[in-house]
């Protein structure tokens, strides 16, 4: 069985156990173990509290010494949703799928992942204190978290799949605005294992980078190191599997071996492609993160209904790109007539 069948098979399993989860939750009211979500976590933690996703997010957390983002690759419900939205838009119906390379677009998960710290535990900790005694309590937070609304889920599930899908590529929503993503994406230069060189036959063919989902540039990383240790990879392994040599593979320990002269050439010339400064790029990063500091601050954020909170985060993040988009293609127009 190939690694992408197992990657499937996890991914079909943790949905099963949600679904259990909430169904058992709000059915039968079996009320063992709480919400596992992020917000249960800096709820958690807030409080003084030590429930479900506390130990849950722990957990993940020790994972990505270990492999980095795997838990994005390998566990995350929502990634998986993601693909399962891409395999049937983008591989079935054979629609053409942008893959636009962002390089600063890449800030925007640690802005809001920034935010979220601040609002949800440093805030509370400076009004109310750290707190001194930590209980645990595994039903602290119902699945949901209470905050969900029918309107709000059906947004997320459209605006965050298809939508960010069609316009910035696959696994937009992972490179470009999970919190949850930028806190592991920290660990990833350090992890203990992932995707490396074994072998020096590799041929630079180039397979790896167009394989990989998350825009990652595996030859660049080889070159330089030897190993794919780029801040978007989820260790999803699909660049192994497609690899004629294979000359990579997943592995805890490091091998003395490089890409030959003509393989190391060719990863080169790839990087410098990626690697170009972009106006377009920068004028929607900053105009975003501006413009959502600006919410927080002002408190619109806080006060606002969670289906407008959608809105904040990825409908800005449309909205910023195609304002910024259509100045562009008018400046170019009238500059060419001039």
């Amino acid at each position: 069985m190939k690694t992408q069948s197992y990657r499937n098979l996890s991914r079909v399993f943790l949905m099963l156990m949600m679904t259990v989860h909430v169904v058992t939750w709000y059915t039968f009211g079996v009320h063992v173990v709480g919400s596992i979500g992020i917000e249960a976590f800096f709820s958690g933690l807030s409080r003084g509290v030590i429930n479900a996703g506390v130990i849950f997010w722990i957990l993940v957390v020790l994972s990505a010494i270990l492999l980095g983002r795997a838990f994005c690759g390998w566990f995350c419900w929502f990634g998986g949703y993601l693909e399962l939205i891409e395999w049937g838009i983008g591989d079935k119906w054979k629609i053409k799928i942008p893959r636009r390379i962002f390089l600063y677009l890449g800030t925007l998960p640690f802005v809001a992942l920034g935010l979220k710290i601040y609002s949800s535990l440093l805030v509370i900790w400076i009004e109310k204190g750290f707190p001194s005694i930590f209980t645990l309590r595994l039903a602290d937070v119902e699945p949901w978290g209470g905050q969900q609304t029918g309107i709000s889920i059906l947004m997320t599930a459209v605006l965050y799949g298809p939508v960010l899908f069609f316009v910035f590529g696959r696994r937009a929503w992972c490179r470009y605005l999970c919190p949850i993503g930028a806190l592991l994406k920290i660990f990833n230069p350090v992890k203990i294992g992932g995707v490396r060189l074994i072998n020096d036959e590799c041929i630079g063919c180039g397979k790896c980078n167009r394989a990989c989902d998350m825009q990652v540039d595996v030859m660049g990383d080889l070159n330089a190191r030897s190993e794919v240790n780029g801040l978007d990879c989820i260790v999803c392994l699909k660049c192994t599997d497609v690899c004629p040599t294979n000359s990579i593979a997943l592995s805890l320990r490091h091998h003395d071996t490089a890409l030959s002269t003509s393989a190391a050439g060719r990863a080169e010339l790839s990087t410098l492609k990626r690697r170009k400064i972009s106006a377009f790029d920068v004028a929607i990063t900053v105009i975003w993160v501006g413009v959502s500091l600006y919410f927080f601050f002002s408190g619109a954020r806080a006060t606002a209904p969670q289906e407008i909170k959608v809105l904040m985060s990825v409908g800005l993040l449309l909205i910023v790109y195609g304002l910024v988009w259509a100045i562009r293609k008018t400046w170019h127009k009238f500059w060419k007539r001039a």
